[in-house]
């Protein structure tokens, strides 16, 4: 009977032992397959923040009731291929379309960009955010003599195919409302619509 209960005892404690022996495991390899399954890393995280800040920069005050661009993945061949062209050294592309056009949000150096193709692989303008340093003098003193007390938050430089000078987006808080200004490069006022 002492022996019954002896090598009951001595199994039940085995059992427990591999059991508990399993579970640390199975938890180890379910943490594992989490990161390589969910396929997001610091590093992407990362990336997508940044790349969000980009958008909201580009986009703010150009959106319909606050909504942005829509992810997508399926541009047509002709957007692709004139991207391709125009920025073959683009990396963490993402695409989206808005107002009917495709545009891609990508890393080209230092900085985010945001390229906005029409249908037929037409590109309609870059934008990139730049600080007060990157702008030309002509436009900063056009700037501070229309409006002295502006505050340069969000400096949006706008590079249409076929259009000698850049834009320049300039974001000022009047009475508590944002509201946008563009100057071209010679810091002379003027409509850009989109």
């Amino acid at each position: 009977m002492k022996k019954i209960i002896l090598i009951f005892t001595a199994f039940t404690f085995s059992l427990a032992v591999l059991s508990q022996g399993n579970t640390g495991a199975k938890g180890k390899n379910k943490q594992k397959n989490k990161t390589e399954n969910s396929g997001v890393s610091v590093k992407d995280e990362k990336i997508k923040k940044e790349m969000d800040d980009h958008n909201r920069k580009v986009w703010d005050g150009v959106s319909e009731n606050g909504k942005g661009p829509k992810p997508s993945k399926n541009q047509p061949a002709k957007v692709r291929a004139s991207f391709q062209r125009d920025y073959p050294n683009a990396n963490n592309v993402s695409w989206s379309k808005y107002r009917g056009d495709w545009t891609a949000t990508f890393g080209n150096g230092l900085n985010y960009s945001t390229a906005v193709y029409h249908a037929n692989g037409d590109r309609r303008d870059t934008r990139t955010p730049v600080t007060r340093n990157e702008m030309p003098k002509n436009v900063l003193d056009s700037v501070f003599k229309r409006r002295p007390g502006t505050r340069l938050d969000d400096i949006i430089k706008i590079e249409v195919p076929n259009v000698v000078k850049d834009i320049f987006r300039v974001k000022d808080v009047i009475q508590g409302r944002s509201e946008y200004f563009y100057y071209n490069r010679d810091g002379v006022l003027v409509k850009y619509n989109y």
